[in-house]
């Protein structure tokens, strides 16, 4: 999914959550609209990828000569800060959503890994999992949707990003990136919590915060108020005097 390419806009490339489909974006790109030229890059589903091998993958397909931002929403923000520190050429901005630098799983999942040798817990998503993610108020046809896309994910390839969630530390990339970075965190995000949000304030105190009342799922729950900070941050990037690429103009960008 993607719209249309437009010589003078940058590119919004999102890489998405656990589900690694992209289908769950596209609340998001509807409400960006022509703003920005929106790019979706989805992972496989029946192939267990670990953080590398998909940074791999996303640094790929990463358009060549244009400028552009990326977004990495939950488990892909780590691979957003990666590519960032790896491949910064053309890269304006990036934005990460209800995610993490560090790990945000209990140490004992880690331990418990190691002393079973084996794949970790059965923790494919469950129905009421699901629903504490989005959070009670939550449009019921976001909530089937959602419902439906989470559990196409295979057992093993599941397994193959939890682990690499248990493993992933990028805090000393995220220090030596010097590209400006927004966060969109949920209010009510349990499964993130403050404590994420804070671990990447210590690396990038520069860091642009936009809270939203919302559980984890931040983008699906409130595509129209996160379309608004992500453009309004593109916007500023782009304006600022170290940029010479044409500012986004739209609908989107109502104050």
């Amino acid at each position: 999914m993607s719209s249309e390419s437009t010589p003078n806009k940058p590119q919004l490339i999102l890489l998405p959550g656990m589900d690694g489909t992209g289908d769950l974006f596209e609340p998001l790109v509807r409400v960006i609209g022509t703003n920005l030229e929106t790019s979706i890059i989805s992972y496989p589903l029946d192939e267990a990828l670990g953080y590398q091998q998909l940074l791999n993958l996303v640094t790929s397909r990463i358009p060549k000569g244009k400028p552009y931002f990326l977004l990495g929403e939950s488990f892909s923000g780590p691979l957003a800060v990666m590519a960032a520190q790896k491949f910064p050429e053309n890269l304006l901005g990036v934005i990460l959503v209800a995610t993490f630098v560090t790990s945000p799983m209990p140490r004992w999942l880690g331990r418990l890994k190691r002393f079973s040798g084996g794949p970790i817990l059965d923790l494919r998503p469950r129905p009421f999992i699901i629903d504490r993610l989005l959070g009670k108020d939550c449009p019921e046809k976001t909530k089937r949707w959602v419902h439906e896309t989470l559990p196409r994910l295979k057992r093993d390839v599941l397994a193959a990003r939890i682990e690499a969630v248990l493993e992933v530390n990028v805090r000393e990339e995220l220090k030596s990136c010097q590209i400006p970075v927004l966060y969109i965190a949920g209010s009510r995000d349990w499964l993130m919590g403050k404590k994420c949000l804070d671990a990447v304030w210590l690396c990038r105190p520069d860091v642009e915060i936009k809270v939203l009342d919302a559980c984890h799922m931040v983008l699906q729950t409130r595509p129209d108020d996160s379309a608004k900070a992500i453009i309004d941050f593109c916007s500023r990037v782009i304006g600022s005097p170290k940029s010479n690429v044409q500012c986004p103009k739209g609908k989107g960008r109502d104050s």
